[in-house]
Formats: C-alpha cells, structure tokens, sequence
C-alpha cells in the first residue's frame, strides 16, 4: 500500500491546474519583453539617427553660407552649433559626437575611409576644413551611443565597448558669400 501512494501523489498532481496560468505566463513574458525592449531600443537608435542628421544638416549650413568661416569659428564652434540642435541627447554632446569637415574636389570622388577600425575610433584623420566661398565641402559626424537590449547588440555594435555609431553626412558647395 506505500508504494502505490507516491503514484497518488502524482496523478492528484497531475489534474491540479491551479499554477498553470503563473506557469504559461512565465513562459510567454520573456520573449514578449525581449521585443518589446529591442523595438524601443530600435526607435532610439532611428531617433538619436535623424535627430543628428537634422543637427548636421542646419549646422552645414552656417558652413555652407560661410558663416563659420566669416566668424573665424573652428572645431569647437561648430560642434557647439550640432550639439545645441541635438535636443534631448545634448546631454552627452561632448563625448558622444566627433565632427569631420573637409574640402572635396568634386561630387563624385570617394569620401574618406571611415574612422572605426577594428572597434576602435581613430580620430587621427578627421580634420575641421570648412572652405571658402564656392567650393564643394563634406561634412560627417559620428554619434557614439550604448545598447541596452541584449540580443540587438549582434546587429548593431560597431564599437570594442558595446556601443554602437550612428553617423551621417551632407555634401553641398558653398555659397559665394565673399
């Protein structure tokens, strides 16, 4: 008669179904709230992406109108007129932009290789060039920023650190502002 009652032990636990929806709910909870996370944190990314590309556009142009240059303005002015224009992310304006601003020869030559290397971000090459009056001008910026959610790291980190880069550029020739 003993052995027989673990086998009732069992059987009464296998109709109970009181912990059945705390069970189902366990299961179904965690990958619900992996996509949600991802798709927020995908939205920031689209969000620091074209908030930055907005900043460098309307700070190109105080480039391209030969503002900049009329003022004697240089590395620091410029990137203090994309960080003013970058919002609610200014707030880390000083380590997480870096600025390229160059003459060009023309429209259709190559741009110049990009800063990461290997995970890591070679400033040596970048360098504040705004030009005179007339003459065609790129202007790139970079946009360091971390991931929080787990599996969007696989797809996006471009950086040794875990964080991932969000750049953009604009090319125009400037005015004749002399």
């Amino acid at each position: 008669m003993r052995a027989l009652r673990p086998l009732a032990f069992l059987r009464r636990l296998g109709r109970e179904s009181g912990g059945a929806t705390a069970v189902e709910f366990a299961l179904v909870i965690t990958p619900f709230l992996f996509m949600l996370f991802s798709i927020f944190e995908i939205g920031r990314i689209y969000t620091v992406a074209s908030v930055l590309e907005d900043a460098t556009m309307d700070a190109g142009r105080m480039v391209r109108t030969g503002e900049i240059q009329m003022s004697g303005g240089d590395v620091d002015a410029f990137r203090d007129e994309v960080c003013a224009r970058m919002s609610v992310f200014a707030a880390g304006c000083d380590t997480s932009l870096t600025v390229d601003v160059r003459v060009v020869p023309s429209f259709a030559d190559d741009a110049p290789p990009s800063p990461i290397l290997d995970g890591e971000f070679e400033e040596d090459d970048l360098v504040f060039q705004p030009g005179n009056a007339q003459e065609i001008v790129l202007v790139r910026t970079w946009w360091r920023t971390p991931l929080f959610a787990p599996m969007i790291t696989q797809g996006l980190v471009q950086m040794a650190d875990g964080s991932t880069v969000v750049s953009t550029a604009t090319t125009f020739r400037s005015e004749p502002y002399e």
